[in-house]
Order: C-alpha cells, then sequence, then structure tokens
C-alpha cells in the first residue's frame, strides 16, 4: 500500500502562511478558535501544520486551518511577532487533500471524563481556576463544573467513560459530596428513574430549597444567624435557587416559632393542638367539625334591622365601618359545643411560607362518636325540615338553575378554581368511591391489565404502588378532601396526572401504527415512552405466538446478513431458540410497541449481534 510521507519539519514565518481551498472542513471553520490560541499561548504550539507550497512563496496550510487562525490571533493581539517561525510539514498538491480528511476525520477527541480527571489534576498541581480556563479559552465556571464532576464517586466516572451516565446525570449527583448517596441515587435506580431531575431529588433529600414553604417561614437570614450552612447548585443555568443544608436546624427553628401561635389556639379551648411542620397529614383526621350559623335573638333581630337601617342613611366612611364590623359580630358563625369537645387543631405552615391553622379536626378515635352525635343530629334536623314549608319544585329548580349558570360563569374565569374542581370530581370518585361533586366530569377506568396472560407487567405493578401510596394520603371526608386540593398546585398536578392514568387505553386504536398517528401515538410520543425499559422480548411474551415468519423478520432486523429463505425452511422450535440467544438482553420490540421517536432504535441497538 502506497502512503503519503511528509518530510521534516521546517520553520516557515507566520506571514508566509495562508490558508487552503483543499482544507476539507468547510463548516465549523471558526469554532474554539479562541479557546485553541489561549492554549498556544500558555503552552506552545503542540502540533505541527501540514501544508503544500503557494504562489508568490506562500504556503497553503491544508491541515491545522484553526491553529493558524490562532496563531494570526495572537499575532494581532501582539502576543507573538507577525513573522513568528511555525513548525511545518510540507506534503504534496497531489495528496493535499487526503492528508486534511486525514486530519479531521482520523482522530478521536478527548472524552469528557478524561477532561475532568485531567482538569482536576491541572487543580492538583496547583494551578488555579482563572489560570486554567485562560490556558484553554473557556470559562471559569467551565472549569469550576469540571472540578464539582471530577468530585463525584469513581465509580460514576467509570460510568461516564463507558457512556452509562451522561453529563446532565452526572451533573445532578454531584450536587451532593456522598459518595455513597451518589452510588445509591444512580445504580440502585431502574433505568426509567435516572432522569436528572430524579437523581438531584435524591440527593438533595437532606437539603431544602430557599423557595421551599419552611425555609420561608423560618427566614434564610435567622437559618444562617443560627449557623446554618446555605450552598448553590453550581449547575443551574437559568435558577439561581440556594440551598439550605441543615434540615435539622430549619424544623427546630420553625417548630420554635409555631410554639406561640400553638399556644394561642389551645387558649382558645380545643382538646388537642399540634405542632406539624410538614404539613396535614390528612388520613389521620377522617372527618372535620364546622363552625355553624346560630340562630340570633329577637333582641339580635331587632339590632341587625337597626344597623341596616343606620348603614343606608349614613355617607360617613368611618362610621359605615363600624357598622359593617357589628353586623359580622352578630352574623359570627360558632361551634357546635358537642362536635367542638371532640376536634382539636394543627399548627402548620402554609404553601406561601405563612403559619397555617386547621381548626375541627377529628382523630380516627372520636370518629365514632362524633358520628353518632350527628346521626342524632341529622334525626332531628330533619323533623325540623318537615316542620318548614318548603319552596315549590319547580321555583327551586329555577332558582338553581340561576345560580349554577353564574357559577359556571364564574367558575370559566378562574381557572385555579377549576382545576381544583376537577381533581377534587376526580379524587372523590377513585379513591373515596363518592360522587360527592357539582361536575359533570368522569374518568372511566379500564383494566386492561386483564388482556395479559403470558408475562407480568412491570409498569401495572409500579402504578397501582404508586396508586396505592395516595390512597392512603387522601382523607375520605369530602370537606377534608376539598381542603387538601387546596394546597400547592404541583401537588395538585402531581394528583391529576395520577387520576388521569389509569383511564388511558391504547387497545382500541388499530391504525395508531399507520400513517396517520392515533392520539395515543402523539402522547407517547410526548411522554417519551420507551417501551424497550418495560417489556423483552422473549420465547413466552412473544416468539412462541406468532409465525415463523414474523420470527425471520425479526432475526434479519437483528442480523441483515442471514439468509431468509434458508431462515423460513428452519422448524419453528430452532427458530424460536435461535431468537432466544440473539434477544436475549438485547433491546428489541415489536413494530405494535414501538413509537414514532424510538422508531429505528431497536434495529440500531442489535445490529452489532
Amino acid at each position: 500500500m502506497e502512503k503519503n510521507t511528509m518530510t521534516d519539519i521546517i520553520m516557515i514565518p507566520l506571514s508566509k502562511l495562508v490558508e487552503s481551498e483543499d482544507n476539507v472542513r468547510r463548516s465549523d471553520r471558526r469554532g474554539g478558535v479562541s479557546q485553541i490560541a489561549a492554549s498556544i499561548e500558555a503552552v506552545g504550539l503542540l502540533q505541527s501544520l501540514v501544508v503544500r507550497t503557494a504562489d508568490k512563496g506562500k504556503y497553503a496550510v491544508i491541515a491545522g486551518g484553526r491553529r493558524l487562525r490562532a496563531l494570526k490571533l495572537l499575532a494581532k493581539a501582539g502576543s507573538i511577532a507577525k513573522n513568528e517561525r511555525i513548525p511545518c510539514r510540507i506534503v504534496s498538491a497531489a495528496s493535499a487533500i487526503e492528508m486534511s480528511l486525514a486530519e479531521n476525520v482520523v482522530r478521536c477527541g478527548l472524552s469528557s471524563a478524561d477532561e475532568i480527571v485531567a482538569t482536576a489534576q491541572l487543580a492538583a498541581d496547583g494551578l488555579g481556576v482563572e489560570t486554567i480556563a485562560a490556558r484553554f479559552g473557556v470559562s471559569p465556571m467551565h472549569v469550576a463544573r469540571r472540578l464539582k464532576l471530577a468530585r463525584v464517586s469513581p465509580r460514576l466516572i467509570e460510568a461516564l467513560r463507558r457512556e452509562e451516565i451522561n453529563l446532565d446525570q452526572l451533573a445532578a449527583l454531584a450536587f451532593s459530596d456522598d459518595h455513597a448517596a451518589q452510588d445509591a441515587a444512580f445504580f440502585d435506580a431502574p433505568e426509567w428513574a435516572r432522569s436528572p431531575e430524579r437523581l438531584k431529588a435524591q440527593v438533595t433529600q437532606a437539603h431544602v430549597p430557599e423557595t421551599d414553604k419552611l425555609a420561608r417561614f423560618v427566614g434564610v437570614e435567622t437559618y444562617e444567624a443560627e449557623g446554618g450552612a446555605i450552598v448553590s447548585d453550581l449547575f443551574a443555568e437559568d435558577d439561581d435557587t440556594r440551598w439550605l443544608c441543615d434540615r435539622g436546624l430549619l424544623t427546630s427553628l420553625a417548630e420554635a416559632k409555631l410554639g406561640p401561635i400553638a399556644d394561642a389556639v389551645r387558649a382558645e379551648g380545643w382538646v388537642w393542638v399540634e405542632i406539624a411542620i410538614d404539613g396535614l397529614a390528612w388520613e389521620k383526621f377522617p372527618e372535620r367539625v364546622r363552625e355553624r350559623r346560630r340562630e340570633l335573638s329577637e333582641q339580635e333581630h331587632a339590632e341587625r334591622e337597626q344597623l341596616y337601617v343606620r348603614l343606608d342613611e349614613t355617607e360617613d366612611e368611618d362610621e359605615t365601618q363600624a357598622i359593617e364590623a357589628a353586623l359580622d359580630g352578630l352574623a359570627q358563625p360558632v361551634w357546635d359545643p358537642a362536635e367542638f369537645a371532640l376536634a382539636g387543631a394543627i399548627v402548620t405552615i402554609g404553601h406561601d411560607g405563612a403559619p397555617k391553622i386547621e381548626r375541627g379536626l377529628v382523630k380516627l378515635e372520636d370518629v365514632k362518636p362524633l358520628r353518632a352525635l350527628r346521626r342524632g343530629s341529622a334525626q332531628h334536623s330533619a323533623t325540623e325540615a318537615r316542620q318548614t314549608p318548603a319552596l315549590p319544585a319547580k321555583l327551586m329548580d329555577e332558582l338553581m338553575a340561576h345560580k349554577t349558570l353564574a357559577l359556571r360563569n364564574e367558575l370559566a374565569r378562574q381557572p385555579d378554581l377549576a382545576l381544583r374542581l376537577l381533581v377534587f370530581t376526580l379524587a372523590s370518585e377513585a379513591f373515596a368511591g363518592s360522587r360527592e361533586s357539582c361536575l359533570g366530569v368522569r374518568v372511566e377506568t379500564v383494566d386492561v391489565a386483564r388482556s395479559i396472560t403470558r408475562t407480568e407487567s412491570q409498569a401495572a405493578s409500579a402504578l397501582q404502588a404508586t396508586l396505592d401510596a395516595r390512597k392512603a394520603i387522601l382523607p375520605e371526608d369530602a370537606q377534608a378532601l376539598w381542603d387538601f386540593t387546596g394546597g400547592d398546585q404541583q401537588d395538585l398536578l402531581a394528583l391529576l396526572a395520577e387520576l388521569v392514568a389509569p383511564s388511558l387505553d391504547l387497545r382500541p386504536a388499530p391504525n395508531a401504527h399507520g400513517p396517520h398517528a392515533t392520539i395515543g401515538e402523539i402522547v407517547a410520543d410526548a411522554a417519551g415512552l420507551d417501551m424497550r425499559l418495560y417489556w423483552s422480548a422473549t420465547p413466552e411474551s412473544f416468539f412462541e405466538h406468532v409465525r415463523k415468519p414474523v420470527i425471520v423478520d425479526a432475526l434479519i432486523e437483528a442480523k441483515p446478513t442471514l439468509d431468509r429463505a434458508k431462515l423460513l425452511t428452519m422448524p419453528k422450535s430452532e427458530l424460536v431458540s435461535r431468537a432466544k440467544r440473539i434477544f436475549k438482553d438485547r433491546a428489541w420490540l415489536p413494530e405494535p410497541l414501538r413509537t414514532h421517536s424510538h422508531a429505528s432504535a431497536p434495529a440500531l441497538a442489535i445490529a452489532a449481534e
């Protein structure tokens, strides 16, 4: 084989070097030039240029065009002489393009893992962040981030070398300095649970973001004054949120701040009063008592009428406020003494970071006495109701129609309330078995798992575990459930997702894989669904249940060099055995399980077999 040979290195003045049209790099010619210039200025030109002779005593650079531009950039800045002598190798014009192609193609860039380790070594040798950044033409932040990544678990660095983890995932884990926690978060998690967001959530369980209700209630200044440490996420691009490291200290400060509030609530006479830093555990309080509108005495009725007369007559703003306050006092609801004797209160922190008091809560052990009390009250109320003249049914229907239309109009203008009502309605039916809602919306849960007879579905098990955990914390009482849905909107959206998911059914969509995707396929693409994480092709799950041509097609997709005609002559049992060997631990999917975003991925994943 004939080889291109190059002369020994000769020194050529920079002013005689020009760019060559033979350089095959056409795109990104100026990319990274400033970094190359910084590197040359710091450590010199490590690789000579490859040139051919040109007109007028010039030399055209066919390999090293960006190095040439970096050198001229340094000359323009006065860092080197304009006639600086540059080491070059001369090749013939005939082989110029071939040499340029070899320069740009036959090379392998430094891996991310190697760059991280090398940066850490430079820092260990005594170079500062600013110095390293200047030498390689990158920002100090880039260097700082690489040094942070260098401090992660050695096991994760090796995983990066093997391309089992990417830089975004590594950055999420780098938030913690605990190697054991980093390893557990990544290696103990299934592949589908290794998104950067999930990984960061795992390693920040002991941290509290300054935007959290607990941090806002205590105050960052108070926390710092007590010696609490704060860190920032070095990799956050658009989020400058700081994180409070000592959750224990923060909790103690919050409890101390809530203490006087709890004392004031105890003075109201409740049977019990408790502080709940992490919010209300509704499953512990299945019932709740409420204040009731009290009946006014004859004297109070007369007083109210006089106040209304004065309100109509006065034009003084101060007097108006005083009259309205007096009317509010007359209308003040009261607690039923018998119910009050069974209830307590929780002092907690609202989602806005302000103290929040939940009164009238009934513990599990007091539910039976409360319900017995209410049954007696209900019988008494029914007797009173029979003695009270009722409105005509037609008029009642018309009045409620007016009220319905008015509330619809208000609801259409309050999306937050509409979302809350929707989630309440779905949760009432799904978890409490109740239809205590004024909204005509239902989500039908479809038991598609009954169609699976050959293998178990790990996705079904995972979803059921999520739903069981949710059901355990949701209150059954309608009022308590409504109160629960009044929390943080992100929590509300998470609950909505869990309620909607069980109603999904892709089975009635026969054309899902035709030229016009159904909405199910569109949603699968939007969700980033990859069935390779949930299903594997085995004899039991697939190959034993399909005809020979289907197995042959799968084998050909895996190994295009196989002889189709020969495969078709084999017994089905032999084809199944071959498929079992080839697809063992391989990510292959039959057509119905593929999504458009992963349409070609299965073949690529097994092409090396």
